[in-house]
C-alpha cells in the first residue's frame, strides 16, 4: 500500500502479525531508473525499498507502464536482495490508470506481456532465481475472463487478485465468487492464486471472514490471501491463530513503531509517522482523545509520554 507499508510498518507487521510473505510499497519504475542514472543515493525513493532481514521473504512491488523502465528497475531491485518482484497491475489511482500503469495494464494485454517479459529479462540478467508475480483486479469495468486467461498464458508462479474492478475503486464489496471463477482459470497454468479484498479475519480451518460477515472457505481455489487495509494499525490481523492483544500491548507497539520509524527513516519528518499512530487508536474508551494527542506528536519520546500517561489514567 503506497505511503503505508514502509520499512517500519513492515517490521512491526512481520514481528506481530507473522505473515508468510510481505510486500514493499509500490515503487515507480520510471522514478527508480531516473534516480539510479543520476546517482542520487540519498533520494527518498530508496527508503521505499529498505527492508530488514527479519521481514523475509520480502517482495519488491513495482509499478509503471514502460517495459524499458521495468527492465532497468528490475535489474536495480534484483541486486538489492529481494525474494521476489511483484508487478502492480491493480492500483485504482485514476491518474495512474489513465497513463497505462496499475490497473491500466488490464486494458492492454499486449503491453502487459511486454512488461512481464521485461521484468523476467532483468531478473535473468542479474543471475537471480526469484519469482516474478502480478497483483491485479478482476477486471477494468467488469469481471474480465479474457484478462484472467491472458494472465494464465503468462505462466506466472503467483497471481494475487482483488475482488473489485478498477471502476469500483474501493466501493461496494469484493466479490469472492468471481475471484473463485478467476482462480480456476489461473491455477490451471500452475500458478498459486491469492485472493484479496475485504478480509476481516483469518479463521481456523482455512477460512476467512469478510467485512460483510460472510465466511469464505479457501480450500481448493485459493492458496492464500492478501490482507491490506485491515492490517493498518492492527498487525495482529495477519495472524492465523486469532490472537487478540490487550490494550496495553497495542499501545506498547505504538511506542515501538515510533522508535522504529526514527531508527529506520531518520531523515523523514515525524509528521509522516503520525497517521500510523492514529490508526492504532480506535475501538477502545478514550481512543479519540488519544488520537488528538498523537496526531500532533513530534518524536518517539513524546509518543511514549502520551501513551504512558493514557495508560496510567485508564488504569492499564
Amino acid at each position: 500500500m503506497d505511503g503505508v507499508t514502509d520499512a517500519p510498518m513492515r517490521f512491526i507487521a512481520k514481528k506481530y502479525g507473522q505473515p508468510d510473505i510481505i510486500y514493499t510499497e509500490f515503487v515507480s519504475v520510471d522514478g527508480l531508473w531516473r534516480v539510479e542514472k543520476r546517482g542520487e543515493t540519498k533520494h527518498k525513493i530508496w527508503n521505499e525499498l529498505r527492508f530488514d532481514e527479519s521481514e523475509r521473504p520480502v517482495v519488491a512491488q513495482l509499478f509503471g507502464s514502460d517495459p524499458d523502465s521495468f527492465y532497468e528497475a528490475t535489474k536495480i531491485v534484483a541486486k538489492m536482495g529481494f525474494d521476489g518482484i511483484d508487478i502492480n497491475m491493480g492500483c485504482p489511482s485514476p491518474g495512474l490508470e489513465k497513463r497505462g500503469g496499475g490497473a491500466g495494464l488490464i486494458r492492454d494485454k499486449g503491453l502487459t506481456h511486454r512488461v512481464i517479459e521485461a521484468v523476467r529479462k532483468g531478473v535473468v540478467e542479474q543471475k537471480k532465481e526469484i519469482p516474478v508475480s502480478v497483483k491485479t483486479r478482476i477486471g477494468s469495468s467488469s469481471p474480465d475472463r479474457e484478462w484472467w486467461e491472458a494472465l494464465a498464458r503468462e505462466e506466472l508462479p503467483v497471481v494475487a487478485m482483488h475482488g473489485r474492478t478498477f471502476k469500483q475503486l474501493y466501493s461496494g464489496e469484493a466479490d469472492w465468487e468471481i475471484l473463485r471463477e478467476a482462480s480456476k482459470i489461473i491455477k490451471e497454468s500452475g500458478a498459486l492464486f491469492l485472493g484479496n479484498g475485504d478480509v476481516e479475519k483469518i479463521l481456523p480451518g482455512n477460512k476467512i471472514r469478510l467485512t460483510n460477515e460472510k465466511i469464505v472457505d479457501l480450500t481448493g481455489d485459493f492458496d492464500g490471501v492478501l490482507v491490506g487495509r485491515k492490517a493498518i494499525g492492527n498487525p495482529w490481523a495477519l495472524r492465523k491463530d486469532g490472537y487478540v492483544p490487550s490494550l496495553k500491548e497495542i499501545l506498547e507497539v505504538v511506542i515501538e513503531h515510533a522508535r522504529e520509524f526514527e531508527k529506520n527513516l531518520p531523515d523523514n519528518k515525524f509528521e509522516i509517522m503520525r497517521k500510523h499512530l492514529t490508526w492504532y487508536a480506535h475501538g477502545f474508551e478514550g481512543a479519540g482523545g488519544l488520537r488528538r494527542k498523537l496526531v500532533v506528536s513530534n518524536s518517539a519520546d513524546e509518543v511514549e509520554k502520551i501513551v504512558k500517561e493514557f495508560l496510567d489514567i485508564s488504569g492499564n
